[in-house]
């Protein structure tokens, strides 16, 4: 039997792993910490890593007030996923602390635990800034293939794996950040507020 093709058309935007997570010291109120994590593996710019930290995303400051920062080994593709993707999401790109949150150049990025297991981080270090992010008590992977309606930016199609994690908890140098993970709803599905993106690709649709 032959093997037809299916070619998937329309530009890519980029491709890699988006874990993050979103975090509330009261279950009503706002968030109390942001966090999005970048592999990136291709892009119109180049590879490369990037993190996003809000320790308070209401507060228009950054360090060494407060560990908002923008992280990156590529500044190019900092720059890019900034005004093409963050910018995008209303939840990141609209927080206060979003214009003043420090720019730093990462050093190094270390990945452990299994995200077939129970436990996964990510450890990302410079510009004196040591950052661990834990995802724990992660589920069973789930194939997504989501429309420009239902991603985050409108515009994109988005193809991933996601792992849910129940609990999730971020240390800068040593210190626990204050916040929780929540329910909330994706795709028709009801996940945690703390995810691991693997194999996620954003497409610009015809």
């Amino acid at each position: 039997m032959p093997i037809v093709p299916h070619v998937r058309t329309g530009a890519i935007d980029w491709t890699g792993e988006n874990p993050g997570m979103l975090l509330k010291t009261d279950p009503d109120g706002d968030w109390s910490v942001l966090v999005l994590f970048f592999r990136i593996v291709w892009s119109p710019v180049g590879p490369g890593n990037m993190l996003l930290l809000f320790e308070n995303p209401s507060s228009a400051t950054g360090l060494p007030e407060t560990c908002n920062v923008i992280m990156s080994d590529n500044e190019a593709l900092r720059d890019y996923i900034k005004t093409g993707f963050i910018e995008k999401l209303g939840t990141f790109g609209g927080a206060p602390a979003y214009s003043s949150a420090s720019q730093l150049t990462i050093d190094n990025v270390v990945a452990q635990g299994d995200p077939t297991g129970d436990f996964y981080s990510e450890t990302i270090t410079g510009g004196g800034q040591e950052i661990k992010l834990v995802w724990e008590n992660l589920g069973k992977p789930t194939a997504l293939e989501l429309p420009p309606e239902l991603t985050g930016t409108g515009e994109h199609t988005m193809y991933s794996l996601l792992v849910d994690a129940k609990t999730a908890y971020v240390e800068v140098n040593g210190r626990r950040l204050k916040g929780e993970t929540v329910p909330r709803e994706q795709a028709s599905l009801t996940l945690s507020s703390a995810f691991l993106y693997f194999s996620e690709t954003w497409i610009f649709p015809d």
